[in-house]
């Protein structure tokens, strides 16, 4: 009596232990595939295919890139030719594809973006 009181204060139902333990048995959370492609911003579409093209398979999760501005102009051209103008392209890949890209220039004295 004690027992379908709780449950009724809890769960707001009369039920019985043994299909409180099937309902439990079964998972709360489903599990999402990991292969789902995200969808890439128009903006930063040929810059991640121009990246693919150039690293291959090897272009997934956890992929760290450390480029020169040089390079990364030759790759990924930009109209202004510093490296704060691939501040965006760096944080959509880290944030969303798990890919750190690192680009040096000259002018930086060492430090990187």
């Amino acid at each position: 009596m004690l027992g379908n009181l709780m449950n009724i204060f809890f769960d707001g139902t009369l039920e019985e232990s043994s299909e409180r333990q099937v309902r439990e048995a079964t998972p709360d959370v489903t599990e999402k595939s990991s292969k789902i492609a995200k969808p890439i911003p128009e903006k930063y579409e040929k810059d991640v295919e121009a990246l693919r093209k150039r690293y291959g398979e090897n272009f997934k999760t956890g992929l760290c890139i450390n480029l020169t501005l040089k390079e990364a102009l030759e790759i990924i051209p930009r109209e202004r030719a510093r490296s704060d103008a691939y501040i965006g392209l760096i944080s959509f890949l880290k944030g969303k594809m798990g890919i750190t890209l690192t680009i040096k220039s000259q002018k930086s004295k060492g430090g990187k973006l």
